[in-house]
């Protein structure tokens, strides 16, 4: 009989030890035999590892949801709620309890640069103060600067290209007034609704504001060569308290029935004379350790009448920053360029789509950007796009955004910053 007990009870132990084996696997866990695990089988090892990885980032979030939201769907928050269901019917805690030590282990630094950056990223984007001036008059000022070694002083320069200008004193011709009309109330408005007549003034009384050391107009100042035009031209560059420096853009002295004809040339190219130093082809602001070089090549070439203006400019020893129209062609700027217009509107790179320079241009392009070169930026519009390109190593292209819009340069050029030095 006692054998028979003894029977019975190692019997019942069997059973309850296989039933408590059973009890610690999942409810879909199971053990497969060796070498016998299926693809579809290896799926929750793969999805376990890709959870692991992203781990520290889960942990940075809420642990539950918000009263009233539904956890976001996928194969974590269904675990999760496999795993609170299977403690439920186990009667275990819904929460599964980690150590203490690891509870309060910081993140893996893995989880840090995804942060930072961004965080260093966003302050550094941050926007400078606005500048009231300009915020009062609707006009929009970007700041850029140019770091010349060696200079003793700061310098403030506006840079204003493409106001396309359109000014009509009632002494306009049919001809002229069905091209004009149109282009100013139409075409050359700001997002205020103004017309380039009405900002203009804004960009003189800002600059004689801020007091800056010059006013940069880079081409297409006018929209078309009349009168009214020059006669507005006139009043308001005579209210600036410091010099500027003009360059023909080819809207400054061309009508649409008379483009970059000899008449154009001779007449209303000639008129603009007293604005640029009575030489269109290239003039030269000077000051104390800068010199600004002019040059026309709004017809898409030099004209050779500049080169002895050009050459002289560059042997003063002296850095040099150049003021023309057209700018000159990059690998970026032909492609950006190229969206919004659909002829070559950049001096050089012609296998790419921009202008092939001719005999003149191409001896000015190899001085300004050979060796040895003097200058250090070109400035230009032209293409209503403001970029920022490097020309060589060291010379940079600012292409301005239009005028006509509201917006402008403030070119802030100085000598190479000194780092602070406290003595003991």
């Amino acid at each position: 009989m006692r054998n028979r007990k003894g029977i019975g009870l190692v019997v019942l132990t069997a059973i309850l030890l296989l039933s408590g084996c059973q009890n610690l696997l999942g409810p879909e866990e199971t053990v497969p035999a060796k070498g016998q695990e299926s693809q579809e089988e290896m799926l929750p090892e793969t999805d376990l590892s890709i959870e692991t990885q992203e781990k520290p980032v889960m942990e940075s979030m809420p642990a539950e949801p918000a009263a009233g939201q539904e956890p976001e769907a996928g194969e974590e928050a269904a675990g999760q709620q496999a795993f609170k269901e299977e403690n439920q019917e186990k009667g275990l805690p819904e929460k599964e309890e980690k150590p203490a030590e690891e509870a309060s282990a910081e993140p893996p630094e893995e989880s840090l640069p995804e942060e930072i950056p961004l965080a260093e990223e966003q302050a550094g984007q941050q926007a400078e103060p606005p500048d009231e001036a300009a915020e009062q008059r609707g006009i929009m000022v970007e700041e850029k600067t140019l770091v010349i070694p060696g200079l003793e002083r700061e310098y403030r320069y506006l840079f204003l290209s493409d106001t396309h200008i359109i000014s009509l004193d009632g002494e306009e011709s049919e001809q002229q007034l069905e091209n004009a009309l149109p282009r100013r109330d139409t075409l050359f408005k700001d997002e205020l609704g103004r017309t380039p007549e009405e900002i203009f003034p804004d960009w003189i009384a800002y600059a004689n504001e801020q007091q800056v050391d010059g006013l940069l107009l880079g081409g297409d100042v006018i929209d078309f060569p009349s009168q009214g035009n020059l006669s507005f031209l006139e009043k308001n560059l005579e209210m600036l308290e410091m010099p500027y420096l003009y360059v023909p853009g080819n809207h400054d002295w061309t009508y649409p029935w008379e483009y970059m004809t000899d008449k154009g040339r001779q007449e209303y190219l000639a008129a603009l004379s007293p604005w640029m130093r009575g030489t269109p082809a290239a003039q030269v602001m000077e000051n104390e350790e800068l010199v600004f070089l002019g040059v026309d090549n709004s017809s898409n070439q030099i004209d050779p009448a500049a080169m002895d203006t050009v050459r002289s400019a560059m042997e003063r020893g002296k850095p040099v920053i150049i003021l023309q129209h057209v700018p000159f062609a990059t690998d970026r700027l032909v492609d950006t360029a190229a969206g919004l217009w659909k002829n070559p509107v950049l001096l050089g790179k012609g296998v790419l789509g921009g202008i092939y320079p001719n005999e003149a241009s191409q001896e000015y392009m190899n001085l300004v950007l050979g060796g040895g070169s003097p200058v250090k930026a070109v400035l230009a519009g032209h293409i209503h796009i403001g970029e920022q390109d490097s020309l060589t190593e060291g010379i940079v292209q600012y292409t301005a955004e239009a005028g006509y819009m509201g917006k402008g340069l403030l070119l802030i050029i100085k000598g190479e910053e000194q780092a602070d030095t406290q003595s003991d």
